[in-house]
């Protein structure tokens, strides 16, 4: 016979289902944002960016990668006033835009997470997919903003898709000197560069970079306190085995000089001859997704780490 449900059983349940679960740790409120990382996203992102056939910033067609990462911004629900393209000038002239989702006026304070969406290769006007570098970086990006604009952190969050850092950080340097001037409260930069690179062995180092004795050693002891508590959530909440080094060649530096504490993730495929840096060959079919997927998880689980504790 099945099971005869009273109004009163209907009710009760359903008021069960809403009351506030009681003794959840910061440890199981940031578990529950981690469960949340799709792979499937994060896999749609990569190739979706790679299928340009260069993302260069100086090609003609750049335009049209900034205008498919605002799209991504708008399609896990980031409205028309939380979304906005800001131009800066390159040399010669011409004006490229960063893609910045958030509210960076917020009083409370702001957590930057950035990633260029820019590639490069031997032959950047024609082909430079940049899958690795820095597909990985913008689609872990996307994938963490839609989880954490809706966590109801004590700060605000402001996600930043930069162009021009492969011609040496000009995005992120108009950003970063726009956010000086402006007033700009930030409490953390979190730099994503390279996140999927596919290393040969499981315990192959992924590196948590932080701020140490760069333009302004005032920075330099909250980055090294963030960067810590990234370590703890990488052990907490992901399989990565960690490293540690200070920060250096990429979005971060005009952060870090410009006043504000900065870190980053990055998983050591910057090496020059290595397969598929600034390369043609910086392909789908070398990312290792299982790797991309844990450093998504890191980057949400420090996020909120360090916006709780901001709080």
């Amino acid at each position: 016979m099945p099971l005869r449900l009273t109004r009163r059983d209907t009710i009760a349940g359903a008021l069960a289902c809403l009351a506030p679960r009681v003794g959840r740790t910061e440890g199981d409120r940031i578990a529950e944002l981690v469960a949340q990382v799709s792979p499937e996203r994060l896999r749609a992102t990569v190739v979706a960016l790679a299928g340009f056939p260069t993302r260069y910033t100086l090609h003609p067609d750049f335009p049209q990668v900034t205008a498919h990462v605002a799209q991504g911004f708008r399609e896990i629900g980031v409205a028309p006033g939380g979304l906005a393209l800001l131009p800066f000038t390159m040399e010669g002239g011409l004006l490229r835009h960063n893609v910045v989702a958030g509210s960076p006026a917020d009083p409370r304070g702001v957590i930057v997470v950035g990633a260029h969406m820019d590639s490069l290769s031997e032959t950047p006007m024609r082909l430079a997919p940049g899958a690795n570098d820095n597909a990985t970086g913008v689609a872990a990006m996307i994938e963490a903003h839609r989880i954490l604009a809706g966590a109801a952190l004590p700060c605000g969050l402001v996600s930043v898709a930069f162009a021009g850092e492969e011609q040496g950080y000009r995005g992120s340097a108009a950003l970063a000197a726009m956010a000086r001037s402006k007033g700009w409260r930030v409490r953390l930069m979190l730099n994503l560069d390279m996140l999927g690179h596919s290393h040969p062995g499981p315990d192959a180092p992924f590196w948590i970079e932080a701020d140490e004795g760069n333009a302004r050693p005032e920075n330099d002891a909250a980055a090294q306190a963030a960067g810590d508590v990234a370590a703890r959530m990488a052990a907490a909440h992901t399989r990565l085995t960690i490293a540690r080094s200070d920060i250096w060649g990429s979005d971060y530096m005009p952060f870090e000089a410009a006043g504000f504490p900065a870190i980053g993730f990055y998983d050591g495929a910057a090496v020059e001859g290595a397969p598929g840096y600034h390369s043609t060959a910086d392909t789908v079919d070398r990312i290792d997704f299982d790797r991309l997927t844990e450093a998504t998880r890191l980057t949400v689980a420090t996020v909120a780490a360090v916006a709780h504790q901001a709080g």
